[in-house]
């Protein structure tokens, strides 16, 4: 009898082991996946990190050669552009103002050129303040619509009154640069549909375009100084918005749309303590 009870005892005593085991087992499988789940994001940062570490030396060396280039560039075409000014006053009204008026659009595009090249090329400083996104959205659509109208470009925005901490000169020239990559995108007409969203970290500015759409292969490059697949592009205005967001703490995702086009997403952070307001900051830091 009492030999009984002790084997009664003791397969209740393992039992009660078992199932402790079997509890803290199930808590150790769950440490072990909260872990995992940890690591496999702290290495895709790290990837990222990496990504923008390669991506930010190749800069260092391109925007010293630009910068090099702007330079012995632009002094001749001071000079050109001069002279072009004289001519046209001198031909107005006659059958040549049109050949003087092509000469100064064709110099306006270098000068374009130049800009861009010294956005990259140089360290410029941001002056913070308060920026509602929209405004600067609009007056960006504005200064490009005889380009939208000339393609046939259809531009529909949905804009919201949210406020960020930053440049808005520096601001305006991201859009710039990503409205007339969608411009580009569709030479034979489109819509152009430009949105807002915000949530309590980011106001999302998301672009699409009708396009032929960025190759899976190339959303990696698209940021990348001097690449392009346009013909007469120049491959900076992707560089320099992406540059600018930086020095924003914010950020630029590109996707091809399943259907057709592309679509930017451009990421300005909510919260005015998310950007530096040090007199030092540099915004094209590379």
């Amino acid at each position: 009898m009492d030999q009984t009870v002790r084997l009664n005892e003791a397969f209740n005593s393992f039992t009660q082991a078992s199932k402790s085991l079997e509890t803290y087992y199930a808590k150790l499988r769950e440490k072990v996946q909260y872990l995992t789940e940890e690591l496999e994001k702290k290495n895709a940062q790290l990837s990222e990190f990496e990504k923008q570490n390669e991506r930010n030396s190749r800069l260092i060396a391109m925007g010293e050669m630009a910068a090099k280039i702007v330079h012995e560039i632009r002094s001749p075409l001071c000079s050109i552009e001069l002279f072009s000014t004289m001519l046209s006053k001198d031909l107005e009204g006659t059958a040549h103002a049109e050949m003087s008026r092509g000469i100064s659009t064709g110099i306006q595009s270098l000068n374009n050129i130049l800009t861009n090249m010294l956005l990259f090329a140089r360290n410029q400083k941001p002056s913070f303040r308060e920026v509602r996104l929209a405004a600067v959205v609009e007056e960006s659509i504005k200064m490009l619509s005889p380009l939208a109208e000339i393609r046939g470009v259809n531009v529909v925005t949905n804009l919201t009154n949210d406020v960020t901490d930053g440049d808005a000169e520096l601001s305006k020239q991201v859009f710039m640069n990503i409205f007339l990559n969608a411009i580009q995108a569709m030479p034979d007409g489109g819509r152009l549909e430009v949105s807002m969203q915000s949530d309590d970290e980011f106001i999302t500015v998301a672009v699409t375009d009708e396009g032929e759409g960025i190759n899976p292969e190339n959303l990696e490059k698209i940021f990348d100084p001097f690449f392009s697949t346009k013909d007469k592009g120049t491959g900076l205005g992707l560089t320099i918005a992406y540059k600018i967001m930086q020095c924003h703490n914010g950020f630029i995702k590109a996707f091809k749309n399943a259907d057709k086009g592309s679509i930017f997403y451009l990421y300005f952070p909510k919260n005015k303590n998310a950007v530096s307001r040090k007199e030092d900051v540099l915004c094209m830091n590379r």
